[in-house]
């Protein structure tokens, strides 16, 4: 419905400075957050390589060894002046880069606009005098200044230890620039799509293809990547000896044409509405719908679903790479001294394991994604009418965190199938990889038993859970880079497990993780059915 008031003569960005205070006021600890988290991370990693190759003859070795591996283009892009410390840092923080900033800019919009107006908070503030536009275009400049602070913090963190000014400021802008595309992509996804999660789910689902299309011609050395965004942050190439500004250029206009289209929509609708009509459902339920295994299929199978296919083709993409990594390391006795050097010895299975990482995580952000909207039901004020009937609060929330586990197992066996398929080409082994998918599902359920556990004990503190799987994602993709101790590197269930199926899994891990994950359910259920709903 539209505000009251709303009319001809109110302008569509009236009350813009309003919403800024308004935005700043109650989200900075989120922007604090992102900002934080992502410079302190990159900060610690430029000490970590400085320290690690201090020398122009180290800086040559890493760049005979890993300039040429086609398992670090596929994880992490292609590693442009990889014999220079900012070269180096790119590279090593590639893959923390290509997740972390898209979902900062898509999250940040969405947070103020479509899931404010989904929960009547935007309704509530367009009762007053403020335009239809002025929270969009307020969030996209708290966004885009939040990413710009990213981008200085990255930049200055290369000027401390001395690389030039040029290289530095031009990295910090191409990352500030792939985080307003994403920005932009929910900017008009939120005119499109009525709900906050059918937003994140397409920004997720461009990230996903983005990375794809990135790692396929990243390997295949042909024109695929430039259909991603991350391709074009990467292309940049700040710290090789043709630094390019045109793609930082590509990036930022792409990033304005979203945000003006999706600026030009909000106009167009009624409050609380989308350009997609939203299909009515069927007057009454089934018996299983009624039920609350039903229900909770029902709100959660969609997305599940969406994740499933999402780690699949992300599994079956990266092993049919396999058989031109395989060949490369062959031919090049650099990268095999490296990889039987390490701990994973065979260079094939130490690609899988990490490729498996990426299906892990996926797995993760799923079973993440129930837990929250789980919260959601409560902070909507919907949980309070449930609860009012026969059900049991235990009851409820066993059974969402019941699909939340299945749903994440369900988004690890399909990236680990996809992965055993296409990766078979050049193993031979055709269950190595779900195999060790399988025993990665212990994880999966630490994960969710984090989640519960908050959501009992702490729910205004859930968000430790998106900060938990960062972690996660910093350890298996940074860990040794960081020279973190191995207590650090333990409080990953992904590590304690082993590093897989390059190594035999960790019987003492799998216990371990287990054992923690039964305990924070325990805890989770125990709590929520003693506190205050809503809390």
């Amino acid at each position: 419905m539209t505000a009251p008031g709303t009319g001809t003569t109110r302008r569509t960005g009236a009350g813009l400075t309003a919403v800024l205070r308004l935005q700043l006021r109650t989200g900075w600890k989120a922007l604090l957050a992102w900002v934080a988290g992502l410079v302190g991370v990159y900060a610690a990693t430029v000490a970590a390589i400085d320290t690690t190759y201090g020398t122009p003859e180290q800086l040559a070795t890493y760049q005979a060894t890993v300039g040429s591996d086609p398992t670090m283009a596929a994880i992490n892009g292609t590693p442009y002046g990889a014999d220079t410390l900012g070269g180096v840092v790119a590279n090593e923080f590639g893959f923390i880069a290509a997740i972390a900033v898209p979902l900062m800019g898509l999250l940040l919009v969405t947070r103020s606009t479509r899931a404010a107006e989904e929960n009547g908070l935007l309704e509530l503030l367009r009762s007053r005098a403020i335009g239809s536009r002025a929270p969009w275009s307020a969030a996209l400049g708290v966004t885009a200044g939040a990413l710009v602070l990213v981008g200085l913090g990255m930049a200055g963190s290369l000027l401390a230890y001395g690389v030039e000014a040029a290289d530095a400021a031009l990295y910090g802008a191409s990352v500030t620039a792939l985080g307003l595309v994403f920005a932009g992509v929910a900017t008009l996804a939120g005119q499109l799509l009525r709900r906050a999660a059918g937003v994140v789910a397409v920004g997720i689902v461009v990230l996903g293809a983005a990375y794809v299309f990135r790692a396929i011609g990243d390997v295949e050395d042909n024109g695929w990547k430039w259909l991603s965004p991350l391709a074009w942050q990467q292309e940049t190439r700040p710290f090789a000896e043709d630094p390019r500004v045109w793609p930082l250029l590509l990036a930022l206009g792409v990033a304005a044409t979203l945000s003006g289209l999706g600026l030009a929509l909000v106009g167009r609708r009624d409050l609380g509405s989308a350009v997609v009509p939203s299909r009515p459902g069927p007057a009454r339920a089934g018996r299983f719908l009624a039920s609350g295994p039903g229900q909770a299929l029902r709100q959660h199978g969609a997305t599940l679903l969406a994740w499933a296919v999402g780690a699949a083709l992300v599994g079956a993409v990266f092993g049919a790479f396999t058989d031109d990594i395989a060949d490369v390391v062959a031919a090049n006795p650099d990268l095999q001294a490296a990889f039987s050097a390490g701990a994973a010895g065979d260079p094939t299975s130490w690609y899988l394991s990490f490729t498996l990482v990426l299906v892990m995580l996926m797995a993760f952000g799923a079973a993440a994604q129930v837990v929250a909207r789980v919260r959601r039901e409560e902070t909507g004020g919907r949980l309070e009418a449930v609860l009012a009937r026969s059900v049991r609060r235990t009851t409820w929330l066993g059974t969402h965190a019941a699909v939340a586990v299945l749903g994440g197992a369900l988004v690890a066996l399909a990236g680990g199938a996809g992965l055993a398929v296409t990766a078979s080409r050049a193993t031979g082994d055709t269950a190595g990889a779900f195999t060790a998918a399988v025993q990665y599902l212990p994880a999966v359920v630490a994960v969710v038993g984090l989640g519960v556990a908050l959501l009992g004990l702490l729910p205004r503190a859930l968000g430790l859970l998106w900060v938990a799987i960062a972690y996660v994602a910093v350890v298996e993709m940074l860990g040794e880079t960081l020279s973190m101790p191995d207590a650090a590197l333990q409080v990953s269930p992904l590590h304690a497990i082993g590093r897989l199926p390059a190594e035999d899994p960790s019987g003492t891990g799998v216990l371990v993780v287990g054992a923690v994950a039964v305990a924070l359910l325990g805890a989770g259920l125990a709590g929520f059915r003693h506190r205050d709903v809503p809390r």
